[in-house]
């Protein structure tokens, strides 16, 4: 059996982040940024959850996008910033919903309006590509799902690849000429 010397953690021993390591480029393989759910808990929120707490967690949690589940466990839609921004809420309480019962299945995207990218096709792919592709469907927020398995195996966010990668990753920009004969190019 192996001995182990315990230390002491030192004043000058920090917490470190994963985007304060710079050996990611927009050439690192696409896997490098995909939260995998084979590996890391999905952030989850049940449709019953108050919009304004839905809205606290992501905060706090830094979270650019949450599963949203229903009371099963099933998965139902996700939720991001933006669904649960003030402008969101001040929507649905003019289309008639009362404010203090929003919830976050009134706020999420339904599973059905999802767009997704498959697992096996990212997995062979730079996140460059994937930015690419994601900027041309205006997705800021892609799941990743395992075709074979039919398994939703993970989250792919425009805003945590910038904050890795220290860069603005611009998704709202409108496709390029160059994005878009790219689109319509033949493949070979």
């Amino acid at each position: 059996m192996k001995n182990f010397d315990f230390l002491q953690l030192q004043d000058l021993d920090r917490l470190v982040f994963p985007e304060e390591f710079h050996d990611l480029t927009l050439d690192s393989p696409a896997l490098s940024f995909i939260s995998d759910f084979k590996h890391h808990h999905p952030s989850v929120l049940t449709t019953s959850v108050t919009a304004l707490n839905a809205a606290k967690v992501m905060r706090a949690g830094h979270l650019s996008a949450v599963l949203v589940l229903d009371r099963e466990g099933t998965f139902t839609g996700l939720l991001t910033p933006d669904d649960v921004s003030r402008q969101r809420i001040v929507q649905l309480v003019a289309a008639g919903l009362p404010r203090h019962e929003l919830t976050a299945g009134d706020l999420m995207r339904p599973r059905s309006e999802l767009k997704m990218l498959s697992y096996q096709q990212v997995a062979n792919s730079r996140i460059r590509d994937v930015l690419g592709a994601m900027r041309r469907e205006r997705q800021r927020v892609c799941l990743i799902v395992d075709q074979d398995n039919h398994h939703v195996r993970g989250l792919l966010s425009a805003d945590e690849v910038g904050e890795r990668l220290q860069a603005r990753i611009d998704i709202e920009q409108a496709p390029s000429f160059t994005d878009l004969i790219e689109t319509m190019a033949p493949v070979h």
